[in-house]
């Protein structure tokens, strides 16, 4: 029996990587299952940079901490896969933008997905719910829906 492969959003490895996140608690679980091989977890090869991004521009984490968590992570684990997009994929997600009528930056989750044979998306994005179900994924967000309304409020730096 092949192992279960899972995509990871950004949000999902951003909020791993930031302990006082206040999602924190409830998506390292998750994550620390496919760190262990419970499952396959899949990310765009480009997804440390962006989280690095929202780490420092979008929540103020400093350069130097932001820069360490993340190259931490990469240098520790052996796992997640990182995955570049193929060509087709590439066009696969302004399609599904267009036929789903939502943004591509989100879409590629879903072609990233597809193209993997992945069989869901961890995210926090609620989006998401609608989008998997459309696709024929799996929608798994482990962060409770009173929770991921603080998100609004974070940071508080």
């Amino acid at each position: 029996m092949a192992i279960e492969k899972k995509v990871w959003d950004v949000n999902i490895l951003a909020i791993f990587l930031v302990e006082d996140h206040p999602g924190h608690d409830y998506v390292a679980p998750v994550v620390e299952s496919g760190l262990r091989g419970e499952y396959v977890p899949i990310m765009l090869d480009i997804t440390p940079i962006r989280a690095y991004w929202i780490m420092e521009r979008r929540w103020g984490i400093d350069r130097k901490s932001a820069s360490k968590a993340i190259t931490e992570f990469v240098r520790r684990y052996d796992v997640p896969l990182y995955v570049p997009l193929k060509r087709e994929t590439l066009l696969h997600s302004f399609e599904l933008a267009q036929s789903l009528g939502h943004d591509v930056y989100d879409c590629v989750y879903l072609a990233l997905a597809l193209q993997e044979g992945a069989s869901s998306i961890i995210t926090t994005d609620t989006d998401f719910e609608c989008l998997c179900k459309a696709v024929g994924l799996r929608y798994e967000n482990p962060v409770p829906i009173d929770v991921l309304k603080a998100f609004r409020a974070y940071p508080t730096r």
